[in-house]
């Protein structure tokens, strides 16, 4: 069993009792969760079509990109319910009504807002900086112009739940959470949505902007650059949401010491699951070659250590690492 060790004290693994247990710790962690720019609509209203109708746990409306919100609904989950007959059940009823129900979507959404007066005004203290000039002009957005998107936390990610997504065109994001206990003192492991990105959030966080990419970088010794990239035309186990599949069109590899530095990218042909890890594979075509992107001396946390993010201008553009991440 996984423990915490968190000044000098040890907890332990401590489950939840039930889903209305789960969803608890859910709303009270939910901007760790989802994000300091999202807003998580507390309401469970039937939604769609005939036998696709199935009901919500809540919305979730992520302004991390002012230009573009984006609209999830969030089903919350515990690992004890059967993964096909139930969570991957409830998630193709919300894909149906993705498709057919957008409009009553909306009309949930803007009468439910009447009756949480804070969440609204949260909303609202948004607005300034999109395009839109009230919650009705946003919720036409989010429900006719633009994909809504599936999120489901739950407490424990198995083989079986990333076998079960590859089945979606378009795989959910996954949350983790977990709660730990020492006496009466909780403490909490999650792995947040966007989590791949969280570099580039910080840097929204510092200067308030979103922060736009098309390329991650990828670190790799050499055996596994020959055997991915040069032999397989390919990219594996790389932990990507559906904002990072959406906006990704290129790969680059930074080769580790001795050699360290970045030479070749390539754009990304296709991205699909990647067997039962809950992670993705990309395929690559038009592999390419720059004048070697090097480190610079005695730069701290210069090296990408884990998939970074960037944009191939600043690939092309580049003379040190560092610049592809300032």
């Amino acid at each position: 069993m996984a423990r915490i060790i968190l000044n000098n004290k040890e907890y332990s693994l401590y489950d939840f009792d039930n889903e209305a247990d789960f969803e608890k710790a859910v709303i009270e962690n939910q901007k760790y969760l989802f994000g300091k720019d999202s807003i998580y609509v507390d309401v469970k209203k039937k939604i769609g079509k005939d036998n696709h109708k199935g009901i919500p746990d809540a919305f979730l409306i992520d302004f991390y990109d002012p230009k573009k919100p984006q609209l999830y609904i969030v089903e919350n989950e515990i690992a004890s319910h059967d993964v096909y007959s139930n969570i991957t059940e409830q998630i193709a009823r919300f894909g149906a009504s993705i498709v057919s129900s957008a409009n009553q979507i909306r009309k949930v959404l803007i009468k439910a807002l009447d009756n949480v007066p804070q969440t609204k005004k949260e909303i609202e203290s948004y607005l300034p900086q999109t395009i839109f000039k009230n919650i009705t002009e946003l919720m036409l957005f989010l429900t006719e112009e633009n994909d809504i998107k599936i999120v489901v936390a739950i407490n424990d990610v198995t083989a079986d739940l990333n076998l079960a997504f590859k089945i979606f065109k378009t795989p959910p994001d996954v949350v983790l959470l977990q709660r730990y206990m020492c006496g009466d003192s909780v403490s909490y492991y999650y792995e947040p949505m966007r989590e791949e990105i969280e570099d580039i959030e910080i840097e929204k966080i510092k200067t308030g902007k979103a922060v736009d990419f098309d390329m991650v970088v990828c670190a790799a010794f050499e055996d596994g650059f020959k055997h991915a990239y040069m032999e397989n035309d390919a990219w594996w186990e790389i932990r990507l949401s559906q904002k990072a599949r959406e906006n990704l069109k290129y790969l680059a590899i930074y080769e580790k010491a001795p050699v360290a530095h970045i030479s070749h990218y390539a754009e990304i042909d296709r991205i699909e699951p990647y067997k039962d890890t809950g992670k993705y594979i990309l395929y690559l075509k038009n592999k390419k070659t720059v004048k070697p992107i090097k480190l610079k001396g005695g730069t701290k946390g210069e090296a990408p250590q884990a998939p970074r993010y960037t944009t191939l201008s600043k690939l092309l553009s580049a003379k040190t690492v560092g610049e592809l991440w300032s």
